[in-house]
């Protein structure tokens, strides 16, 4: 009897590849919990809940095969050298893919291109609707703001779960402008694979606010992505009085 209750335990514990697998997505859980208004703190529960669906177990599996290795700290203790060997190799390749837009962080504000961006430089979004799986930013305009000027909305966007083109995992984009006159133009795109995007909307009138949108669509709920680097860029329209004044520039 007693062989067969041990017996019984040991199935019910957890591989080390699933515990490993369990535990790196519940401290990415832990991060992102950390990060939340205290508002939101009530999603905890959510987001632990979602990793231990995502894998199949319970909370009770996982106490259990913790309460097991706790008598066997090396085993554990591999396990974790794991985790930090896989959460440095996950790190570098995010440096290696922000390294050529670095320079962009840094813009500098330069006659009439402004970089109206006021947000995160690096935005996490995930294809849970437990989580961020929608991104969205507002910016009112001011008497700065001309006609004909030129919005552009600019970012990488980073796939965190390798590169399959397919239309069950995306990224929808969408810069809309609203002007003073309560007309709207807007922009937007489509991406299936990381890479650089840049939404246009050239203004014909005065702007009244401007809003961007990012929606990410996943194959399954464990999709994740970041945004690197946004710009929002106003570009000025340079007028210039005549044919002539435009030769004599060019001369110069």
């Amino acid at each position: 009897m007693l062989s067969a209750c041990a017996d019984k335990r040991k199935e019910a514990m957890l591989s080390p590849q699933k515990l490993e697998a369990v535990l790196y997505d519940y401290h990415l859980a832990q991060i992102i919990v950390g990060d939340l208004p205290s508002a939101q703190r009530y999603k905890k529960d959510l987001y632990f809940g979602y990793v231990y669906d995502k894998h199949g177990v319970t909370k009770e599996d996982v106490d259990s095969t913790l309460a097991y290795y706790a008598r066997y700290p090396e085993g554990l203790s591999e396990i974790y050298d794991n985790l930090s060997r896989r959460v440095e190799a996950d790190l570098k390749r995010i440096e290696n893919e922000t390294e050529p837009i670095k320079a962009r962080e840094a813009m500098s504000v330069v006659g009439d291109s402004v970089d109206l961006w006021y947000d995160a430089r690096i935005v996490q979004m995930t294809s849970s609707p437990l989580g961020n799986n929608r991104y969205t930013f507002t910016i009112p305009t001011d008497t700065n703001f001309k006609a004909g000027d030129r919005l552009t909305w600019s970012a990488k966007a980073l796939f965190l779960q390798g590169e399959v083109d397919s239309l069950h995992r995306y990224l929808h984009l969408n810069l809309r402008v609203k002007y003073m006159n309560d007309s709207i133009a807007a922009a937007d795109t489509l991406l299936c694979a990381s890479g650089d995007f840049s939404l246009i909307v050239s203004d014909t009138a005065v702007v009244k606010s401007i809003d961007g949108t990012a929606y990410l669509k996943g194959s399954d709920a464990d999709e994740r992505l970041l945004l690197i680097a946004p710009t929002l860029l106003r570009c000025r329209r340079i007028e210039y009085p005549d044919s002539t004044s435009r030769d004599t520039l060019a001369t110069l």
